[in-house]
């Protein structure tokens, strides 16, 4: 895999439209000719966050996929897969955030990935000794072009989760043959270089689209409250929208281990002075979110 560093300056686009799937309309359209060029012929991929089959707000709002869909209908003619590997249940997510009806709007499919052929990949245990876990295929074909449909938000082990976890966590089955997501959940420095381990093996989104019409902070990623922002973040440097991200949400970006990890490993750029962002200016968009209740502990990923 080849490292980032060479390529020119990334793009991040910020926008605030007033409307949550115009704003993610328009965050992709100065990236249009780097996201045909990144397509080409390959599979377009569209993974959601459904960390709950429940909570809307901890879910990724069905517009923000209209938004996306919209901008990829002139684009690109064969059919595009919803794909979501749930820690719940996928289907009832497809369900309940109406994203049944994608199917009837667009050429679009649902897949539950928990479904999905896999392959096995390492990470690590408590014990910093590997552990094999099964890994969805679609997820690592490099013959897919996988966006992140993420949302801002707290998270209750690695402090944010934004474009780049959406990927990895959903990348792992649950299924009846056991429930290879919690195998993550090894502590607070293991799932860090867990997850980078994952994206360094490819599991990273191609395009890094972000909804942040209303974030949630504190208990996140599934009991938090909401923060109002109007906001969306796109790039095709999955770790420059993460770190724009950090900088609206107010968090320091050297507290994410694994974002921290890619970084050195130069997967991106996550340095905030080498980011062409347009649109929005990040200084006028800032709120502080208030961060998960066992953040402290959080910080120490080293």
């Amino acid at each position: 895999m080849q490292n980032y560093r060479g390529s020119s300056m990334p793009k991040v686009v910020l926008t605030k439209t007033g409307d949550r799937k115009q704003n993610i309309l328009e965050s992709l359209k100065p990236l249009e000719e780097e996201i045909k060029t990144g397509i080409g012929d390959k599979q377009v991929i569209l993974k959601p966050n459904c960390v709950s089959d429940t909570i809307q707000l901890a879910s990724t709002h069905v517009d923000h996929l209209r938004g996306i869909l919209d901008f990829l209908k002139p684009l690109y003619k064969k059919k595009i897969i919803i794909a979501e590997s749930s820690a719940f249940d996928s289907k009832n997510a497809f369900k309940n955030f109406e994203y049944e009806k994608l199917t009837k709007e667009y050429n679009a499919e649902l897949k539950d990935l928990n479904d999905d052929v896999f392959e096995e990949k390492e990470i690590i245990n408590s014990d910093y000794k590997p552990l094999k876990i099964r890994i969805a295929k679609t997820l690592l074909d490099q013959n897919n072009y996988i966006i992140s449909a993420a949302k801002l938000k707290t998270h209750d082990t690695v402090v944010a989760t934004l474009s780049l976890k959406n990927i990895v966590m959903a990348s792992m089955l649950k299924n009846s043959n056991g429930n290879d997501k919690v195998k993550m959940h090894a502590g607070i420095k293991q799932i860090n270089k867990s997850l980078f381990m994952l994206a360094k093996e490819g599991l990273k989104p191609d395009l890094a689209s972000i909804d942040g019409f209303i974030g949630m902070e504190g208990e996140g990623p599934v009991d938090g409250g909401p923060v109002e922002m109007g906001i969306a973040i796109a790039s095709t440097d999955f770790l420059a929208a993460d770190r724009v991200a950090l900088e609206l949400m107010e968090i320091a970006p050297e507290k994410i281990g694994y974002l921290m990890y890619c970084r050195d490993a130069e997967l991106g750029e996550y340095d905030l002075n080498k980011i062409k962002i347009i649109g929005e200016k990040p200084k006028n968009l800032k709120k502080q979110f208030k961060l998960h209740s066992s953040a402290k502990a959080q910080f120490n990923w080293r």
